[in-house]
């Protein structure tokens, strides 16, 4: 059915909300249909907006009496009574119809409300209608009713102006759109006029998930936990305000200082995520308060395993306050935390540190209380004094230390951590109370047992090495290395004395004798001292050659360089009768001096694992690597930033042009001289190498504090007089490195000395190789092969595989393959195999008595020969093996076997626990050679090079070599640096940080980075705490700002920076009469003069003396 036109022009406009209450009577006031449930309905039916619009009755017929009504006077006349009970109620009712209609208008579709809309318009129209004259009906009241009139209206329509979806703005949802419940990845998106459920894929969204796909933090719909449970505090203070069932979703971020406050402070646990202003927990006191762990509710907070991680440890030490392992765990987690808030550009400050150490501190403090046992407390004691003393003032840490002074007597690492602080603490380091510090310490453990027990001499071993070391730095250097000689003349050349002579009196006799001690020429020794009855010449005099003057105007610049000048001649103790002892009498070491200091292993001691630590650590005291590293102590003092030798570093940046040069042909450079200064297990084919790979003493021969003649005449003695045959393969390689050419006279002597050491004609050889004299090499190994008793077992194994390494070197790999084939359980002069010979066979039968005699060693609990059967296995796989994956040319072998050999043999050390030994440790440099043999052959990936690299480097993360090779491998032409992201994640961490890997870090920077980011390395390095006391790390950077234009200002700041943290050092002190003597005035000299006479450092000439002495020879030039 359709309308005229003159109906249609009659018609009244139908509104579009269900209100279709008639106006005669009151036009001003329209009133709307309100979607109220009635209160006495007992069936739910909720009629649609349509369906409301309709139950209210026809309208007239001719619409003449029918008006638009108007939305914006809803306001009730004054003349109509409003009772303040029902305006409340109306009001709550309002909006909660409001809501209700909003929520069903979001839920329609657009489409669908539209052609709802017509429907409704055309029903309607068509309807019969009542006469205008009609009284309008009443509304009815009544409880059967579902629906009452609304006297107010729906504040949307003023707002809006109707329901019309495309005039409305669209609703903004929380989380941009994620479905609650979801991972982050269903979302719902507007479709034209529709709401449509889609899956955000990679890509997809905003530019973080660009950036990280479904890592993306966005993702997260919160990260406040969910709580699982009740809170028992509400905010109205009762419980039972809460509904057991509820589970209450969080407010955005954004809106956080509007949630609820019911759930407390200590419920959520304590987060030490922020570093600016950290209060004391109240959490991590001894007694347990507040409501029990039953009442805490779980946090679910799975993105950020650190907090979770936090969350856990701290409710531990809230239950379990005595669980000493948890505080410690919790005290060592804050530098995770502490770390998590840093990058690899941007370190935290000093406040952040700060803050994060007196956290530390509080935690150390109560997990101290709650200690149940001595050890527990003692272990937690260690750790707190030495983090206290980051937030102590200097005088409250020194009476804090001596109220704990009684626990250091049982407790060896609490003393440590004592002298650490008495020498680094600028405002009370004294040279003669840290040194009383020390001989007390030696006293003591020498009266505990009278040394019988391993543990009682590998602690006085130590602190005679803290000591001597801290005498040295500190001037006194004579006295150091008298008692380094007294030591060791006692221990190793002691004669047989009749009953009733004191052994100290014997010796005093043979020191104050003034005959040939140890290390000078010609020495005999105490043993001889004796036999002869003290019959002994004593040496010549030593005659010094007068000062020349110097060319300067200034007294204090002339007295820095003449005191050089002397501390340099004062290497070694003089004699009485040497020149200059009247003027110096501290050069004489008299016995008086040394007889505190001396102590005597016992012979059932000596001749095992402790003799290796004591020459260990006479080998750290003279700036030298290890050469057993056996003991844990030498191991320590090996990597303590006390007793480091002083590693020389040349950060000296290269030019742009130089750099461009140089990106993608590191592999083909020779090695850096300095890339040998680090910690790497000692092995022959680091002894005796030559330009081209590592050597083991790098550059630290160059930079001895002690005489090096004196050191090589003292490790000669002590082989061929004291018969220590273990120092021999050490002892040359020394002699190798120092002076290549030398080489051959000391070994020919050493090997008259011990012709049955197969390791000493596997070291010559080597030497000569290296030296170019491969003739003379080839005739070395084939007079020990041809021995049975030198080519037998893993002795012949080795011997024929560093010869086959000789012949790949000279580009011949069937003869190496010969070589290493030859190795036979019978040897003889015809073991030599002719290249004709090697077939599948013999290589197939050589590989498996490889394999066999490794595993059999292993069961023999044979580490030693286990491992050369190993790297002869690898060696043989590399040169033999077929079906490479990797790029492989005739000049190269198969390095896909070699390290998948590696990898079988690294497995079967794991299974026995023999993985990260220092066995393993040379296996592993030796695989890594053989890497770097392959990458100057021909092609090869860098990934894949990094990758083997990477492994090795999971196992010994402070190796130089594995670190260097894995800068080599680095191209220089990314823009991300893989090698310091490498150090950063891995090695400069704290339980692996050490000064060799900063020194190291330092020259990365030197080689890829600038001025700036060198700067920035030393910076990092100085703040760590296994570096910020070492004098080599503060040499170097003085010289190196002052060396450097842009950082010349800034040298003066770090040199007393230096003196601050190293007070016991005379060298960190003469820094500025040497480096820094052009930039600093005469009165700040004086001042650093005023320093070193204060804190009892070593003078040779007095400055007032000299300044005085000085002005006369001024007054009586022309």
């Amino acid at each position: 059915m359709t309308s005229s036109p003159s109906e249609e022009k009659t018609k009244p406009a139908v509104p579009r909300f269900g209100s279709f209450k008639q106006t005669a009577s009151k036009p001003d006031t329209p009133k709307f249909t309100s979607f109220k449930e009635a209160a006495s309905t007992d069936t739910d039916v909720r009629p649609s907006v349509h369906e409301s619009a309709s139950s209210q009755g026809p309208a007239t017929k001719d619409g003449a009496g029918l008006a638009v009504p108007k939305f914006a006077s809803s306001r009730i006349p004054k003349s109509v009574p409003a009772d303040d009970s029902n305006s409340r109620q109306g009001d709550k009712d309002t909006s909660r119809d409001s809501r209700r209609v909003e929520k069903h208008h979001r839920s329609q579709s657009h489409r669908q409300h539209e052609s709802s809309r017509r429907h409704h318009h055309h029903h309607h129209h068509h309807q019969p209608r009542k006469s205008p004259d009609a009284p309008p009906a009443a509304p009815e009241r009544d409880s059967d009713k579902l629906f009452f009139i609304d006297t107010k209206g729906d504040r949307l329509i003023s707002k809006y102006g109707g329901l019309d979806r495309a005039h409305i703005p669209s609703y903004v949802r929380h989380g941009g759109g994620k479905v609650l419940g979801s991972a982050g990845r269903l979302i719902i998106h507007r479709d034209g006029a529709r709401d449509s459920f889609s899956l955000r894929f990679h890509g997809d969204g905003s530019a973080a998930l660009h950036r990280d796909g479904l890592r993306s933090k966005s993702l997260r719909i919160a990260r406040e936990p969910v709580r699982v449970r009740a809170s028992s505090k509400t905010a109205g203070g009762d419980a039972a305000d809460c509904g057991d069932g509820f589970i209450a979703i969080r407010k955005a971020k954004k809106r956080k200082r509007e949630t609820s406050q019911g759930s407390s402070d200590d419920e959520r646990g304590p987060s030490y995520r922020s570093i600016e202003g950290k209060a004391k927990v109240a959490s991590f006191q001894d007694e347990s308060e507040g409501s029990s762990s039953e009442d805490e509710a779980v946090a679910l907070d799975s993105d950020d395993p650190l907090r979770w991680k936090s969350v856990q440890l701290s409710r531990r030490v809230k239950d379990h306050p005595e669980d000493v392992t948890a505080w410690l765990e919790l005290v060592d987690h804050q530098d995770d935390l502490q770390r998590a808030g840093e990058s690899i550009d941007q370190r935290s400050n000093a406040d952040a540190m700060h803050s994060f150490s007196e956290i530390k501190l509080s935690m150390l403090e109560s997990a101290v209380r709650n200690a149940a046992t001595a050890e527990e407390k003692a272990a937690v004691l260690v750790r707190l004094m030495r983090e206290g003393p980051k937030t102590w003032p200097s005088k409250v840490a020194a009476k804090r230390w001596d109220l704990v002074a009684h626990e250091e007597t049982n407790n060896f690492e609490l003393w440590r951590a004592h002298v650490d602080f008495a020498m680094s603490n600028v405002a009370e380091m004294q040279f003669d109370s840290t040194k009383k510090m020390f001989l007390a310490r030696l006293r003591s453990i020498v009266a505990r047992s009278g040394l019988q027990e391993r543990i009682d001499c590998s602690e006085a071993i130590y602190v005679l090495l803290r000591a001597t070391r801290f005498m040295h730095d500190a001037g006194y250097k004579e006295l150091a290395v008298a008692a380094w000689q007294a030591v060791l003349e006692m221990n190793f050349f002691s004669p047989h004395l009749q009953e009733g002579i004191d052994p100290l009196s014997s010796f005093q006799d043979f020191w104050e004798s003034e005959a040939a001690r140890l290390g000078d020429p010609g020495a005999q020794g105490w043993k001889q001292f004796v036999a002869s009855s003290g019959q002994v010449e004593a040496l010549e005099p030593q005659v010094t050659h007068p000062q020349e003057g110097f060319s300067t105007s200034d007294a204090y610049k002339a007295w820095g360089q003449s005191e050089c000048c002397q501390s340099n001649k004062a290497k070694m103790p003089a004699r009485t009768m040497d020149d200059g002892t009247e003027e110096d009498p501290f050069r004489v070491v008299i016995f008086s001096d040394l007889e505190p200091w001396l102590f005597t292993i016992p012979t059932a001691l000596l001749n095992g694992t402790t003799r290796k630590a004591l020459l260990d650590a006479f080998l750290i005291f003279c700036g030298l690597p290890t050469a057993f590293a056996t003991s844990t102590w030498t191991q320590l003092a090996a990597h303590d930033q006390f007793t480091v030798r002083n590693i020389k570093i040349d950060a000296t940046i290269p030019t742009p042009s130089q750099s461009a040069g140089e990106a993608g042909t590191e592999h083909r450079k020779p090695l850096d001289p300095g890339a040998s200064d680090g910690p790497m297990a000692m092995s022959v084919p680091l002894l005796f190498s030559d330009q081209r790979w590592f050597k083991y003493f790098g550059s630290s021969i160059e930079n001895l504090p002690v005489d090096f003649g004196w050191l090589l005449t003292t490790l000669k003695q002590l082989i061929h007089g004291a018969g220590i045959d273990e120092l021999a393969l050490y002892y040359l390689g020394l002699v190798f490195a120092k002076e290549p050419s030398d080489v051959r006279k000391v070994a020919k002597a050493l090997l008259k000395k011990y012709p049955s050491t197969p390791h000493l004609y596997d070291a010559y050889a080597l030497a000569e190789n290296s030296n170019g004299n491969f003739g003379t090499a080839t005739i070395v190994l084939s007079a020990a092969v041809a021995s049975p008793q030198l080519c037998s077992g893993a002795n012949g194994v080795q011997l024929c595989r560093s010869w086959s390494w000789m012949e790949f070197e000279h580009q011949d790999k069937t003869k190496a393959v010969a070589r290493l084939c030859s190795v036979s359980e019978t040897p003889s002069k015809d073991t030599e195999l002719s290249v004709a010979d090697v077939s599948s066979t013999t290589i197939l039968k050589a590989r498996n008595r490889l394999s066999s005699n490794f595993h059999q060693s292993l069961y023999e609990d044979n580490l030693e020969d286990a491992l050369i059967y190993a790297e002869s296995w690898v060696w043989l796989a590399y040169l033999t093996d077929e079906g490479a994956t990797e790029p492989m040319s005739a000049a190269q072998g198969n390095i896909t076997s070699a390290i998948a050999t590696a990898k079988t043999v690294t497995s079967e050390l794991s299974l026995r626990r023999l993985a990260g030994s220092l066995g393993h440790e040379r296996f592993l440099q030796w695989v890594a050679q053989i890497l770097h043999m392959h990458t100057t052959r021909g092609a090869f990936r860098r990934a894949y090079i990094r990758e083997q690299l990477v492994a090795f480097l999971q196992w010994f993360p402070q190796n130089a070599m594995f670190l260097t090779l894995l800068e080599r491998a680095d191209s220089s032409l990314r823009v991300i640096d893989e090698t310091r992201q490498f150090l950063y994640d891995k090695t400069l961490v704290k339980s692996h940080d050490c000064v060799s890997s900063r020194n190291f870090s330092i020259r990365h920077e030197s080689h890829r980075g600038n001025v700036n980011t060198v700067a920035s390395a030393y910076e990092h390095a100085l703040s760590a705490d296994a570096c910020k006391f070492n004098l080599g790390l503060w040499l170097s950077y003085v010289r190196f700002c002052y060396r450097n234009r842009s950082l010349r200002p800034k040298a003066k700041e770090v040199f007393y920076r230096a003196l601050r943290h190293c007070p016991w050092s005379k060298e960190v002190m003469m820094e500025a009469f040497q480096t820094l003597i052009h930039d600093m005035k005469s009165d700040e000299l004086r001042s650093v003069y005023n320093t070193i006479t204060s804190k009892g450092l070593r003078v040779h000439v007095d400055l007032d003396d000299y300044v005085e002495h000085w002005q006369k020879g001024q007054a009586q030039r022309p």
